[in-house]
Formats: C-alpha cells, structure tokens, sequence
C-alpha cells in the first residue's frame, strides 16, 4: 500500500501540469489565436465605437444634426444681418449703404418668416432676440460714423453674406429634410445676389472719396 506521502508526491505533478496546460490555451472567443504583443486590436462590431462596443458613433446619432445646424447659423446670420441693417439706416452717410441698409431688414424679415416654417419641422426653436454675434457687430460700429462707418458696415455685410451663401448652398445640396432642403433652395438664388450687391458695395465703399465722385 502507498502512504499519504506518496500519494501527494505523485498528485502534485498532475495539479501543476494541468496549469500549464490552461496558460497555453487561447481565451475564449479570439478564433483559436492568442493576440500578439504590439499587434493591431481585435476588430469590433462594424458600426461601434472601439473601446465601447456599446456605444453608438456621434455621426450616427442625429442623422439630421446638420440640417438642425443650418437653420441655427443661418438664423443667426439672418437676425445679425437685419440688425445691422436697421443701424444701416440710421447711421450711414452714403444713401447707396441706407438704402441697402433697408433691403436687408426687408429681406431678413421675410427669410425669417419662411425659416419658422423650416424649423418646424426638426422642431428647432429660434430665439427671437438679437444673438451675441449681432450685439457685438453693433458695439463696434456704434462707435463709427461717416465713411468709417460706411466701409465698416459694408465688409460686414459682404462677409456675413459670404457665409450665408456657403451655408443655404451646401444644404440645397445635401439636406436631408425635404422642408428645410427646400428652404433653401429656394432662397439661394436671392441670397447669392445679395452676396454680389454687399460685395459691389463694400468695393465702392472701401474706394476713396475721390473715386467714389
């Protein structure tokens, strides 16, 4: 008969080859090959985060997060614009900036009008106040007068106007949401020509006043 002492002498060798056996084999779910050191991850799930599986991509999150964020830039660039235009009309020492001054005002309003309608249908309030954008244009050019003025406004008239052009362009062409795509498909043409008289008049205003003569 063996005696206890034999018996865990030979038990032992079995336990510890048993472990060793465990540490070669590959984890579960890795295909059969263990990762190798420096190598590339594992792949995920197409469409997830890596490092998150569960996670959903920030650009699949709101599929119509860009529409949303035309019609908030260009009610801003909308209301700036009808701001300043109305200062326009007060301040300018040139008829040709007053009366663009005004056509602005008249324009924005209407644009205005037409965007509720586009929001609507994402659900996007507009502020009915002047944005920061707006004050902060009107803080700089209340402290002008006369031509200063005048080519002061013009240049923000054009570059506001640049702006709004790339923006109602790029959603005529990608938007997503028949309402708002239409909006501003619709409103392109006028805009892109409010772009070329803020631009003729910035040139004019921008000229010395011999030129302008």
């Amino acid at each position: 008969m063996f005696s206890r002492s034999h018996l865990l002498i030979c038990t032992v060798p079995l336990v510890l080859a048993g472990a060793a056996w465990c540490q070669t084999q590959p984890p579960p779910g890795t295909g059969g090959q263990p990762p190798s050191p420096g190598g590339p991850p594992m792949s995920t799930t197409p469409g997830t985060v890596p490092g998150n599986p569960g996670a959903i991509p920030q650009d699949q999150m709101d599929p119509y997060s860009a529409d949303k964020d035309f019609i908030r830039n260009v009610a801003e660039s909308s209301a700036t614009e009808r701001e300043l235009g109305k200062l326009a009309q007060d301040k300018a020492s040139s008829g040709d900036v007053k009366e663009f001054g005004k056509r602005m005002v008249e324009a924005n309003t209407q644009t205005s009008e037409q965007m509720q309608k586009a929001a609507a249908a994402l659900n996007v309030p507009i502020s009915t106040e002047p944005p920061r954008k707006a004050k902060k244009a009107q803080d700089k050019l209340a402290k002008l007068s006369g031509a200063d003025f005048d080519r002061a406004y013009a240049k923000m008239a054009a570059d506001e106007q640049k702006q709004a052009v790339k923006q109602y362009d790029r959603e005529a062409k990608n938007g997503k949401v028949p309402a708002v795509r239409d909006f501003a498909s619709k409103n392109l043409p006028a805009e892109q020509e409010r772009q070329k008289q803020a631009e003729e008049l910035a040139g004019t205003a921008k000229a010395p006043a011999a030129e302008r003569k």
